[in-house]
């Protein structure tokens, strides 16, 4: 719920994150532009 609130604040398009991806095994990863 964290998450989706941050990626509605810093994504342009919550829904294909480009800054904040989900990585299986490691959690959330920051993907500086």
């Amino acid at each position: 719920v964290q998450m989706a609130r941050l990626r509605r604040k810093i994504e342009t398009n919550p829904r294909f994150p480009r800054y904040l991806r989900a990585v299986r095994g490691v959690g959330y990863v920051l993907v500086p532009n």
